[in-house]
Order: structure tokens, then C-alpha cells, then sequence
């Protein structure tokens, strides 16, 4: 298939999968090859821009055979606040028929598979609630003065730990990657 009918494609599947979002929030599609930077992973998409890709906890993209290389070239569907991007969606160019789903998009789903390896260590939780206000999927919450991550919701992006923008992360290393 080539470039321009599989972009097409991609454009009518998010105006068919998604009715009714939060319309601050706007379902996107962008085409690109992957980078790695550390631990991170990122989409050079055509026309230049860089995209670090919230996918999915490492054990669930393990679990279902989903494995990325450097320059591979895929397609990814799903939600952007300014250079990050939560991946609903992801087509693998050789296989462009069968998207992995790692969020149901028709019902905002989040889902993950529960097998996030980030915890938060109570002894040095100290309820702050910085954490809460900076997690994209809102897998942070605060019970009993504590932070506490939902395995459900957790992409394991690392922003908690490692920070973004001015955010610098847990300012007391609460939160930690098993």
C-alpha cells in the first residue's frame, strides 16, 4: 500500500473509531520512524517533528509481541499534548492490515493491562500531589494522604519519576521502577 493511501486510511479510521471526546482533546494520526533515546521512545514524523510516544508498560507490549527498532517506520493513532503522544493505535508498516491496539479508542479506554512496573514507596510519599497534577493518563491519585499508581492507566512514561518541562519528577524519589 503506499504512503498516500495508507495516510488516507489512517485520517478516515480516526473520524470513524472516535465520536464525542473531550474536545480539548483531539484524536490524531502521524506517520513517521521510531527513534530510541534512552529509554525513550520517539517518532520523527514526516514533516520533521518529534513525538515521544507514550505506548504501553513494557511487559503488556512484550506480551504481545510488539517490538520496536530503531528507524522502523510506523503509524500511530491516538491523543497529543504538545510533543507528547499517547498511542491508541500502532501499524507497523509491513503489516499495515492489523493495528496493535493498545487503547480502546471508541471508549477513551486507557487500558494498559495492569502490568505496570511503577510503584510508590509510602515510606518517602510524602502527598505532595505533584505527581497527580503532571500524569497524562491520570494514573495517579492521592488515598489516605499517599500517592498511588492504577496499573490500568499507567503507560509507564516515566514523567512521575523523570519529569517534563519544569516538572523534575517526585521531589522525594517516591516513585519507583521495579
Amino acid at each position: 500500500m503506499n504512503r498516500l493511501v495508507f495516510t488516507a486510511l489512517l485520517a478516515l479510521l480516526a473520524c470513524l473509531a472516535w465520536a464525542g471526546f473531550d474536545p480539548d482533546t483531539e484524536l490524531s494520526s502521524y506517520c513517521g520512524v521510531i527513534e530510541l533515546r534512552g529509554s525513550q521512545t520517539w517518532l520523527l514524523d514526516d514533516s520533521g517533528d518529534s513525538l515521544r510516544l507514550l505506548l504501553a508498560p513494557r511487559g503488556l507490549l512484550d506480551s504481545l509481541g510488539l517490538h520496536l527498532a530503531e528507524g522502523d517506520t510506523v503509524a500511530v493513532e491516538g491523543w497529543r499534548k504538545n510533543e507528547l503522544f499517547l498511542v491508541g493505535r500502532l501499524w507497523q508498516e509491513a503489516d499495515d492490515s492489523n493495528p496493535w491496539l493498545l487503547r480502546n479508542l471508541d471508549e477513551a479506554s486507557l487500558q494498559t493491562g495492569g502490568v505496570s512496573d511503577y510503584r510508590v514507596n509510602g515510606g518517602k510519599c510524602i502527598g505532595c500531589k505533584l505527581c497527580v497534577s503532571r500524569c497524562p493518563t491520570g494514573a495517579i491519585s492521592v488515598v489516605n494522604r499517599k500517592a498511588r499508581i492504577d496499573a490500568e492507566l499507567c503507560t509507564e512514561c516515566g514523567i512521575c519519576i523523570e519529569g517534563y518541562g519544569k516538572f523534575r519528577g517526585c521531589p522525594v524519589g517516591a516513585i519507583e521502577k521495579e
